[in-house]
């Protein structure tokens, strides 16, 4: 048994080759999953460093200027 053909779920090993076809599939399918579920965690977090940013920036320009009176 190849250690490469091995995967563990749920605590248990398993010889990837040895599951059902249907089996194989949902494997592969969550390692999919989890794989898009990390790429948009790390999205999210740029996302929200360059909303800081911008946030940020707009504060400065906005503190330099003053602000009009409200208009009743």
């Amino acid at each position: 048994m190849s250690e490469s053909n091995v995967v563990m779920i749920n605590d248990s090993k398993y010889v990837f080759s040895d599951m059902s076809e249907k089996a194989q599939v949902s494997y592969q399918q969550l390692l999919s999953l989890r794989n898009q579920m990390a790429d948009l965690a790390m999205k999210q977090q740029q996302l929200a460093a360059a909303q800081s940013v911008f946030e940020q920036t707009l504060e400065a320009e906005l503190a330099e200027q003053p602000a009009e009176a409200e208009v009743a």
